[in-house]
């Protein structure tokens, strides 16, 4: 026969057993968040911020920031390769210096207020910048900026397509100090002093000046600090968006009408069919403002790749991947030794495997930035705390259609109901009830959605839609 166990003792043995089943759910709830980072490091589809810019001009006066390739994080992404995204940012007050580029760009203002000037050898045209602003630079023209606010910062959103190097792009400057260095002072100077008629004397005052400001002023990069009057003196004939003719030189996004818009967030999109500067690029830009604590519906872009840069706020994004193992997702991303034969063995793999699909989700804030393939059907949450906002450059956006998978605007209420039924293997009214919800279409809030199901589905209110994807 056992003895009992003291009370002091099983008291304590007790209070241990409690102490370890409320450690458990913790050890699970760190492991959990633990398999989301490093899911979110792998990730193909995924840009941190802070890991992924690199600067490559800058100094106390504003920097300019250049995303990794898209091609090299993944080659999923192969078919954007040709295109960088860069971020601009300019401290109040400040002159960014004239640059002339090898590539076509779209500007968009995401903060603060400035203008953009480009020149050409025929003439100059300015346009005032703020948030929504979008501008396409003409092509062979040098670009300047000034950030014309006191106290605000200037960043500017940038989509490039270099036109000599594909995926690499470079500013050739002017003027500047040595870093950047000036493209006059790379020629020999017997050439300037005939093409401009000086002598070397006068020439070298001229660069000697700029070597002297780098100097009293410590300054390096392609940003300087402007006076008052020198900032209203290149903003006096800078101009709002406007038209020329029939042609729209430059687009404010969020002063269009809203494409899709309710009270739960609002779409904008520029699209290449509806403004001609657009075209060229084959891009269309879009705004999103997603209210705290609701859903962008799930849908699809049928031609567009997004690429999606969050300009406030914070949320998440879930997107189906049909290319993505179930055991490593992003396993094969950014390797940079890949071989063109194991690119194709994989793309063979591939087309033979039974169809298989991931479900892709990162957390999101400032600075973000995520690509959302054709074809590959995502949402938006926003945080409970306050809105999403983010702008996106859709990449081959010439006729495409956006695709809704639920609410009224969804493409079942077009299906044959013996489609539906043989699809989804239940009655087809099941179906009607369950995608075809009249209330709101585009956007919806968690706390109006009905609570059904389990506890679990309750925890995940997008489970239905995951299930649902297994059909595409």
């Amino acid at each position: 026969m056992s003895e009992e166990m003291p009370a002091e003792i099983r008291g304590t043995a007790e209070g241990a057993k409690r102490a370890a089943e409320k450690a458990i759910p913790r050890m699970r709830e760190g492991e959990e968040e633990e398999g989301e980072d490093e899911q979110q490091r792998n990730n193909p589809y995924y840009f941190p911020y802070r890991r992924s810019f690199q600067t490559r001009l800058g100094d106390e006066e504003g920097k300019f920031k250049l995303l990794q390739r898209f091609a090299e994080k993944s080659p999923l992404l192969k078919g954007i390769k040709n295109y960088r995204l860069a971020m601009l940012e300019a401290n109040p007050n400040t002159f960014v210096l004239p640059f002339p580029c090898d590539f076509e760009a779209i500007y968009v203002g995401t903060n603060g207020k400035g203008t953009i000037t480009f020149v050409t050898h025929e003439n100059k045209e300015s346009y005032n910048i703020e948030r929504g602003t979008v501008v396409r630079n003409p092509a062979g023209s040098t670009a300047y900026m000034v950030n014309q606010d006191n106290r605000e910062k200037l960043t500017i959103a940038v989509l490039e397509l270099p036109v000599n190097t594909p995926g690499k792009s470079q500013a050739f400057y002017p003027a500047g100090n040595g870093n950047p260095q000036s493209y006059f002072q790379t020629f020999s100077s017997e050439i300037f002093e005939t093409v401009l008629n000086t002598p070397r004397e006068k020439l070298e005052k001229l660069f000697e000046g700029q070597r002297g400001q780098q100097r009293q002023k410590r300054q390096q990069g392609g940003f300087r600090r402007a006076k008052p009057e020198q900032i209203r003196a290149m903003s006096q004939q800078a101009t709002s968006p406007r038209h020329r003719g029939g042609e729209i030189l430059a687009i404010n996004l969020l002063s269009q009408s809203p494409v899709y818009s309710n009270q739960n967030g609002r779409f904008f999109e520029a699209s290449p069919e509806e403004f001609q500067q657009l075209q060229n690029m084959d891009v269309a830009v879009a705004a999103s403002n997603i209210n705290q604590g609701a859903i962008f519906v799930p849908h699809y872009n049928s031609k567009a790749t997004f690429v999606v840069l969050v300009t406030e706020g914070n949320g998440y994004i879930e997107m189906v991947c049909p290319h993505l193992s179930r055991q490593s997702q992003g396993s094969r991303s950014g390797r940079q030794d890949r071989r063109e034969q194991e690119e194709e063995e994989e793309e063979e793999e591939e087309e033979e495997r039974i169809a298989e699909y991931k479900k892709v989700k990162a957390r999101l804030s400032l600075g973000d930035v995520f690509v959302i393939p054709a074809g590959h059907p995502f949402t938006f949450v926003a945080s409970r705390n306050e809105n999403l906002k983010t702008i996106g450059f859709g990449i081959h956006a010439q006729n495409n259609k956006r695709i809704f998978l639920a609410r009224k605007k969804n493409l079942m209420r077009h299906m044959d109901s013996e489609a539906k039924e043989i699809s989804f293997g239940v009655p087809s009214k099941l179906v009607d009830d369950i995608l075809n919800k009249p209330e709101e279409s585009y956007f919806m809030s968690f706390s109006q959605q009905k609570q059904r199901g389990s506890e679990e589905r309750r925890g995940n209110p997008l489970a239905s839609f995951m299930d649902f994807s297994r059909l595409f």
